[in-house]
């Protein structure tokens, strides 16, 4: 007996005992599971202990969170009524009293500074409320209007919007207790200005798509697992067959979540496919085994306990070795630099053999009754389709190949085009009210993202000049088209002066006595406080620019933009730093992981064919078949305007893994059949005609499985399951009609290698 057959052999003796310990693990796994939460803040894309990573805590530890969520309060009469300015000033007290807020900023809160000199002549600031107790409403909407501190940050140019900017607390855990903090939020401010108010900031998106995750992950599982039971209906004939296939793949599925749960980890964007990758996958192990039982079993005279032996026992190398390819396919994303793909790189792996292992125990066992034994039919269309894919291969090798020569050329046009970058509002669909809130805020009002620069000195910022160099690269900043305002202590300095110098001047005081003697004032006030601004001693100071919400390309080439207008004294340092500098970050991170895992995979891929058949011509041949249906789909990619982002980056790597099952599987064959018959194009075309039928029921159950994830609310996985649906669709030609019509040309060679 084979390796297979003995495997097999094994399996059966010990059907019962494996049956029992199945189910135990099952129920643990479930249990395990049921611990599984979203995440999908910005720590999941960065492993412990990345420089960016640490630097934006650094920043969060000395000027607390820069997390905001801008709140729109909208009046057709006008913000400057007693009735609209109580509505902002309940907004944000309500904001104030939720758990996880740590200020909150608006028109009604902000604070006037005037200068008064004492009845001994001295001066003194008074810094007051700019609405106040009675105000002047018309007086006030003048000066409210020509802040720049309030017009365009606050308040909309026509006064009939106003921002509450809610800013949230620097705590242990802050993204694990996001979601709770945002729905407090959310249900503080619901009564005052009804459940559809505008509101957006980054943690309002990191919110929405943990929703977006949780309702996608059970949409997909449901969907696919329906999707997969009606291809397997229809083409295996018999509903016990399907059924045993769909109970491997789903006990399967429940023992990758609960091995997930286990380790502690949370679902996100990205790996909410978990589940659908091996309901679909899995599945074709299964198609395998009953297939070619229901191949073999035609004119079979022994029992049904050999026929299973033999059948599942033939198939079980071919699909080890598949099932290893994919598995590195998936693995080799463990070398990329971004944590979240390599949780998918490491549990698919984890999820796929599991898979395996389960249909080798369930599908022979179930197999020793006939009723569950799949029918085949040698003359039904798909066997046609087929048989004339072989006779087009194998009788005009030349054309077939010339058109897939061409094909390639296509394709990498199209690849050209590709654009690396990634847009968090882009990741939802245009009527999302999370994207339409986000830019009609920025439309109304002005851009609310703030981008955070520290400013650090040799010793103290403190410095006049050090203070007139920012304020000067505020301004400048604020000329590109993409800034919307520019503020820091600087800007605190200005007006200081100008209300306590004799010629009300709006610069900075050029006398450091002068300057000391303005804050002393200032900071002796109840209502101030700088620790937003200024780190502990007079360290270090922020600076924050208000800029739309811009892709991590975008953001990528406005930073150095920005900084490159900065002149500081000398041993001054500006850094980027706050949330935006790691989004940008994440640009380099996804070449970086296409790259390194693509090239690990194809090596590894490659070199194990090679292995597995001993034979650098067979690894050699494979090569093309397999990486046409990559190009065609990263080709698609580029002339359709598809982003490479932190979706899309894993496809390269994850398609070869597993278009080359099928090539495994037809190599497999070949040799088989060549050792037989001796002649090439004899032994391709009974190849293809044995396997073909296998190979075309997988890749049609791959490619609607996958395209389950075009349902997603979350444009990146949506376009992410099209694509690998289209590359596994392709993929499979690669096997049925460029395979054999290099195998037709190369017949003598391959010949003596196996002969030898």
């Amino acid at each position: 007996m084979s390796v297979g057959e003995r495997v097999v052999e094994w399996i059966l003796r010990l059907r019962w005992p494996l049956f029992a310990l199945v189910a135990v693990v099952t129920g643990l796994c479930v249990h395990w599971a049921r611990g599984i939460g979203v995440d999908n803040a910005v720590e999941v894309w960065f492993v412990e202990g990345d420089p960016a990573l640490v630097a934006y805590h650094d920043f969060q530890r000395a000027f607390g969170n820069d997390e905001v969520v801008a709140i729109a309060v909208h009046d057709e009469a006008g913000i400057f009524t007693p009735a609209a300015m109580q509505k902002v000033r309940d907004v944000g007290d309500a904001a104030s009293r939720v758990e996880g807020v740590a200020r909150v900023t608006s028109i009604a809160t902000v604070d006037e500074i005037r200068g008064e000199l004492d009845h001994d002549g001295w001066p003194v600031l008074r810094v007051g409320n700019l609405v106040g107790a009675a105000p002047d409403w018309t007086a006030t909407a003048q000066r409210a209007l020509g802040d720049p501190q309030v017009a365009g940050r606050l308040l909309s140019p026509d006064g009939k919007t106003a921002l509450v900017i809610v800013q949230m607390a620097t705590m242990e855990g802050f993204d694990q207790a996001r979601d709770g903090v945002l729905a407090n939020l959310r249900a503080a401010v619901d009564p005052l200005l009804g459940p559809e108010h505008r509101e957006a900031g980054i943690g309002v998106i990191y919110a929405a798509l943990n929703r977006l995750s949780t309702v996608d992950s059970v949409v997909f599982i449901l969907a696919s697992y329906v999707l997969i039971i009606g291809v397997l209906w229809v083409l295996m004939g018999r509903v016990a067959a399907m059924g045993v296939a769909m109970v491997s793949v789903g006990i399967g599925a429940a023992w990758l979540m609960g091995v997930y749960g286990l380790a502690g980890r949370d679902i996100n964007m990205v790996t909410m496919i978990l589940p659908t990758l091996v309901l679909v996958i899995g599945v074709s192990d299964c198609v395998h085994i009953m297939n070619h039982t229901a191949e073999v079993s035609e004119g079979w005279t022994g029992t049904r306990w050999a026929l299973v032996r033999k059948a599942a026992g033939f198939v079980f190398m071919p699909c080890l070795f598949n099932t290893v390819t994919t598995v590195v396919g998936f693995a080799s994303l463990a070398t990329a630099p971004m944590a979240v793909l390599r949780d998918l790189g490491i549990y698919a792996a984890v999820g796929l053999s599991v898979a395996f292992l389960l249909a080798f125990i369930l599908c022979p066992v179930a197999l020793l009754w006939p009723a569950f034994q799949p029918t085949v039919s040698n003359h039904g269309k798909l066997q046609a389709f087929v048989d004339g894919c072989a006779d087009l291969a194998l009788s005009r090798p030349l054309p077939v190949l010339a058109a897939t020569a061409l094909l390639a050329l296509v394709s990498m046009l199209g690849i050209s085009k590709i654009v690396v970058d990634t847009y968090s509002l882009d990741y939802f669909r245009e009527s999302h009210k999370v994207r339409v809130d986000s830019t009609w805020i920025e439309e109304a009002v002005g851009p609310y993202t703030p981008l955070e620069f520290v400013v650090k000195g040799p010793d103290r910022v403190d410095d006049p000049a050090i203070l007139v160099a920012i304020d000067r690269w505020e301004r400048k900043m604020e000329t590109d088209p993409q800034v919307a305002w520019a503020s820091s202590v600087a800007d605190v300095a200005k007006r200081l002066n100008r209300e306590l110098s004799a010629d009300r001047s709006d610069t900075v005081p050029d006398n450091p006595a002068a300057l000391t003697q303005a804050f002393l004032l200032y900071q002796s006030s109840p209502e101030v406080d700088l620790s937003a601004q200024v780190e502990g001693d007079w360290k270090s100071a922020r600076v924050t620019v208000g800029i739309p919400m811009l892709s991590a390309g975008e953001m990528g080439k406005l930073i150095p933009r920005l900084v490159a207008m900065a002149e500081l004294p000398s041993g001054v340092t500006i850094t980027p730093t706050g949330y935006l500098p790691l989004y940008v970050h994440m640009m380099d991170y996804i070449v970086q992981s296409q790259l390194s895992s693509f090239g690990l995979a194809f090596v590894l891929i490659f070199g194990l064919i090679a292995t597995l058949f001993r034979s650098l011509r067979l690894a050699a041949l494979a090569v093309p078949a397999n990486l046409v249906p990559i190009l065609l789909t990263l080709g698609v990619m580029g002339f359709a305007g598809i982003r490479l982002d932190v979706a899309t980056v894993t496809i390269g790597a994850i398609v070869l893994g597993l278009v080359v099952d099928d090539t495994v599987q037809f190599l497999y064959r070949f040799q088989h059949e060549l050792a037989a018959r001796g002649n090439v194009n004899d032994a391709a075309r009974v190849t293809v005609r044995g396997v073909g039928r296998s190979l075309v029921i997988t890749a049609l159950g791959l490619s609607l499985g996958f395209s389950v994830l075009g349902l997603a609310a979350v444009k990146s996985v949506a376009w992410f399951g099209l694509l690998v649906a289209l590359a596994l669709g392709t993929g499979v030609f690669g096997d049925l009609l460029v395979l054999p019509a290099m195998l037709a040309l190369l017949p003598r060679g391959l010949v003596r290698e196996k002969a030898s």
